[in-house]
């Protein structure tokens, strides 16, 4: 197998490790936030799975169970084959300014799968595609790259795997920010919470946004990063 220099391998460094800095950053800024406001008590003393179930029951989905997650910390998320929404220990059963927030924000997704918002429609085809080629993506490019003496058509097909999780990526950034929405409209319109707490929500929110907002740009380094490693391919060739 014949070993290539590239002369941009630095560059290729760079990237990559500036893709994982961002999802690290990202990642603490949700820990921080989730660990402050999952200590401070809301004042109502509303459990996330009380939030919950008045949220959904308000919205006319009764039928939209809620059931304690098996995951750990912040394994939060809704099902909608099932039609679940399934909320970690701490959410479930806690009343603090996190529970209700991330509980509200799961039942955003409910609200948007019962009105057909299409960002969630788009996501949910896109998904079991996306996870084949996450976890096929690379080791397609890598083979393509390095175990052929000539370009080969598998570069091709592991960068379109990798394509294809970046636009699962960017389709998930509007389902994120827009369940955030609506669980800040019915925290409001509901009473869950006093007027001096909700920014408290926000900020929890918002953290918890970034991480998806983390997520493209790191794949977008790492896109530029093939790019560079496809050209340096090419050039030795």
């Amino acid at each position: 197998m014949p070993i290539y220099y590239y002369p941009s391998f630095s560059s290729q460094y760079l990237l990559y490790l500036l893709g994982i800095l961002i999802v690290l950053y990202a990642q603490g800024r949700v820990s921080s936030a989730y660990n402050k406001y999952k200590q401070i008590p809301n004042k109502k003393g509303i459990r996330g799975v009380d939030a919950a179930r008045i949220i959904l029951d308000r919205n006319g989905l009764q039928d939209v169970r809620i059931e304690p997650a098996k995951g750990g910390t912040l394994s939060d998320h809704y099902d909608p084959v099932h039609r679940v929404v399934r909320l970690s220990s701490d959410i479930y059963y806690n009343a603090s300014i996190a529970s209700v927030s991330v509980a509200a924000h799961e039942c955003g997704h409910a609200i948007q799968h019962k009105v057909g918002y299409a960002a969630l429609s788009w996501r949910s085809k896109l998904l079991p595609v996306a996870n084949i080629c996450s976890q096929l993506g690379w080791i397609t490019l890598i083979l393509g790259l390095f175990l052929f003496s000539s370009f080969s058509s598998l570069v091709y097909l592991g960068i379109g795997m990798i394509l294809v999780v970046f636009l699962f990526q960017v389709v998930t950034l509007p389902v994120e920010f827009n369940a955030s929405t609506r669980a800040i409209a019915q925290i409001s319109e509901l009473q869950l919470m006093q007027d001096d707490e909700r920014p408290m929500v926000r900020s929890m929110l918002k953290a918890a946004a970034f991480t998806y907002v983390a997520s493209v740009l790191s794949t977008l380094l790492q896109i530029f990063r093939i790019l560079i490693m496809v050209l340096g391919r090419r050039n030795n060739d």
